[in-house]
């Protein structure tokens, strides 16, 4: 016989409200746990993600030219950090970031360093944009700012949230 034999039907009923109740804040309580930690693992992603390109920024201040080796910006990205995963691609007067989750439910993001000339000197313009919706790719292709406004374009489906310029 089950328990549930030996309780009146009054009894069964403030058992099972209890139990539904408790189910029901335990539920609660892991995904407000879970959005807590996702938050904390996006915000290290888009920090990494910042300091690769300001990185970059140093890189070519010091040497005249983008690192290709994405370990002398930041040890250990080329393994991956956290939850996310990077990847680098340089080209002589650009270079494209992407940071990749390696778990579901984050966003992505894509960054850019972008070399402009301005008459005698050189300007950097970077930027970072992240993905609308958790997604394991990133929002490419990043667009250079247009004459006389430096900040980067993302594509239409993303949000640009950090814009840098990087002068001399």
């Amino acid at each position: 016989m089950s328990k549930f034999t030996f309780l009146n039907s009054q009894a069964k009923w403030i058992y099972l409200s209890f139990l539904s109740l408790l189910l029901l804040l335990v539920t609660l309580g892991y995904f407000h746990f879970d959005n807590k930690i996702r938050r904390g693992q996006q915000a290290q992603g888009r920090s990494i993600l910042k300091s690769l390109i300001k990185n970059q920024n140093q890189q070519f201040r010091k040497y005249g030219k983008f690192t290709p080796n994405l370990e002398n910006l930041y040890r250990g990205t080329s393994t991956g950090i956290g939850t996310y995963q990077f990847k680098m691609t340089v080209e002589s007067d650009r270079v494209f970031f992407e940071a990749i989750p390696m778990i579901w439910r984050r966003v992505s993001y894509s960054g850019a360093i972008f070399k402009i000339n301005h008459n005698p000197s050189v300007i950097l313009v970077g930027g970072i944009c992240k993905s609308p919706r958790s997604s394991f790719t990133a929002p490419t292709p990043i667009e250079p700012p247009f004459p006389n406004f430096y900040q980067v374009r993302c594509p239409l489906d993303s949000e640009l949230i950090e814009s840098m310029k990087f002068l001399k």
